[in-house]
């Protein structure tokens, strides 16, 4: 059995399959990792509907099946993947600057680790901790064999974040495009609110995951909902709903867990949510 075999699940048909395949979910990894409350709403035209618990037990089933799959050691195994986040804010006359870094791809989601500064250095061998803590393996030591894969990663492709809207009680506003913040967007949101935005740039059949990173200034950062595969429309939505109200800083990450494209965020403006 291979890891992209979801025709081995129980109750898993050919309509669920092709739906999970619209929305970038190709095989056991991705159903994983997969988003159930998106699974579920992808699925509405279909009869009968799969309920909730049906899902988590496909989801299960891949977990189990992932589990007991021999990888082919002559092909590329993703060991972890990262979202890296370079910071800076006015402090007198000068920028003071930090760095957030977090795993995407472990359960349960981990507060971000934070370096004050923009040094490489600790970051590096942060991440290249994480590698040994992954797989128990010492990391390849830098003698030369990489040089081909580190000119061939300067060619991909870099993605980028879309038409970035922002829906709440009081209407739709246009954020951000191409990339760029809008003049004067919203500051201030009436709850329920979400944000709704599209990635682009990858290469054809590229698997890609987004986030919605909100940041508040007295307390730690969270995710809205979690990490979701990209569909192959590359339309992405978030409920800030899952935020108290409050003011944020509100970031949007999407990447390839393969790193066969260049990540992409857009920090927006601070917002503040208000009760509707």
């Amino acid at each position: 059995m291979s890891a992209s075999d979801l025709s081995s699940i129980e109750g898993l048909e050919d309509k669920h399959l092709r739906v999970l395949t619209r929305h970038g979910v190709t095989d056991l990894r991705g159903l994983v990792l997969a988003d159930r409350e998106v699974i579920h709403r992808a699925m509405a035209n279909l009869r009968p509907r799969p309920p909730r618990d049906l899902i988590a037990r496909w989801q299960d089933d891949a977990r189990n099946l992932l589990a007991e799959t021999t990888p082919d050691a002559a092909q590329w195994q993703m060991v972890a993947s990262f979202v890296v986040v370079f910071f800076q804010r006015r402090a007198g006359d000068a920028w003071e600057r930090r760095v957030e870094a977090e795993r995407t791809e472990v359960e349960p989601e981990r507060n971000p680790s934070v370096w004050p500064g923009w040094e490489a250095a600790p970051i590096c061998e942060w991440m290249v901790g994480q590698l040994g803590q992954a797989n128990g393996a010492e990391p390849a030591s830098g003698d030369g064999a990489g040089a081909e894969d580190t000119a061939g990663a300067d060619e991909r492709p870099p993605l980028r974040i879309d038409s970035v809207v922002i829906i709440d009680a009081a209407g739709r506003a246009d954020v951000a495009a191409a990339g760029a913040v809008a003049a004067g967007p919203p500051r201030e949101l009436v709850a329920p609110a979400r944000v709704a935005f599209t990635v682009s740039g990858a290469r054809p059949k590229t698997r890609l995951w987004a986030v919605a990173r909100i940041l508040r200034g007295d307390g730690p950062g969270r995710n809205a909902l979690d990490p979701v595969a990209v569909p192959d429309s590359g339309n992405v939505e978030f409920d800030l709903s899952v935020a108290p109200v409050g003011e944020y800083d509100v970031s949007l990450i999407a990447w390839a867990p393969d790193a066969t494209a260049k990540p992409a965020s857009v920090r927006l403006p601070a917002i503040t949510i208000r009760a509707g």
